[in-house]
């Protein structure tokens, strides 16, 4: 019997080592970034905002040349959105945020949106940039060598047939306007005319929106987006991490082996009870 309980000791300390190493390890070399030491339990220092969500939109222009088989080559106007999200991590935080507005200065970038909150040691900046065609490639890998690049994308959506929904609302939205200048006669009524008048003005309000949307599509305006954020981080000395990873390994490993306790003694309860319920089974039917 003591050399059944000194296997099942010996064994159930195996287990809770192995568990507690395996943890350890986990936290010291393979803790995804934005956890804290303790295993997975840790909260996030920087709160790096979603800069999408800030961003004005900006439109570009380019030429297309198309062959079709019949009509030749045709030269067509494209026009389109392309926006780039970077995300990046720095122990340099004042010298990366310059460097990035250095950036911006030699690129010829417009600086459309800027959101800087936290404290030392915890801050954050979120910038998004109005950036022309030409500038854009270039701009986006000079962001990338800042601090250490987190993520990444690019995303270009054609937009010319919003473009011209737009040109066509505006040009039916004049012809009615002209038609309804058209209605005016010199002996209508005051009311009549009041009322001509002020649909004519309703009618010059929607033109005018869509002159402002569509001035957005201008070859004047044409911009990429750029919108970039930066979290400070602080370096991490390697006692406390250590100590850390110690701590978080031992309260992981505790519960995970109380866990697997449990649920082995519940299936033992389970077997014994099943094993009680078929014994009683059998003797019933030698009885019967």
């Amino acid at each position: 019997m003591k050399k059944r309980v000194r296997i099942f000791l010996i064994a159930a300390a195996a287990l809770f080592a192995l568990l507690f190493i395996g943890r350890l390890a986990y936290l010291l070399f393979a803790s995804p970034a934005g956890q804290g030491p303790l295993g997975g339990f840790g909260i996030q220092g920087n709160y790096v905002q979603d800069s999408s969500s800030l961003a004005r939109k900006n439109y570009a222009s380019a030429k297309v040349l198309i062959a079709g088989p019949a009509s030749g080559a045709q030269l067509l106007e494209q026009k389109y959105e392309r926006v780039a999200n970077l995300s990046s991590a720095s122990d340099a935080f004042d010298q990366d945020s310059a460097a990035a507005y250095g950036l911006a200065a030699s690129a010829q970038a417009l600086v459309q949106s800027e959101n800087s909150y936290g404290l030392a040691g915890r801050r954050s900046l979120t910038l998004s940039f109005g950036v022309t065609p030409e500038q854009f490639e270039p701009f986006v890998e000079g962001l990338k060598l800042l601090g250490s690049l987190e993520s990444v994308t690019v995303v270009k959506t054609d937009k010319t047939a919003d473009y011209k929904e737009l040109e066509a609302r505006r040009l039916s939205l004049e012809k009615t306007r002209d038609g309804l200048r058209a209605l005016k006669a010199p002996g209508a009524s005051l009311a009549d005319l009041i009322a001509l008048e002020t649909k004519i003005l309703d009618i010059e309000g929607q033109i005018q929106e869509l002159g402002v949307s569509l001035g957005d599509y201008a070859e004047g305006n044409s911009f990429c987006t750029v919108n970039f954020s930066l979290a400070e981080t602080r370096p991490e000395s390697l006692w406390p991490r250590i100590a850390g990873a110690l701590f978080g390994a031992l309260e992981w490993s505790l519960l995970a082996f109380l866990g697997m306790a449990l649920a082995a003694l519940l299936g033992l309860g389970v077997a014994l009870l099943a094993s009680l319920a078929v014994d009683k089974a059998l003797a019933y039917m030698k009885k019967t």
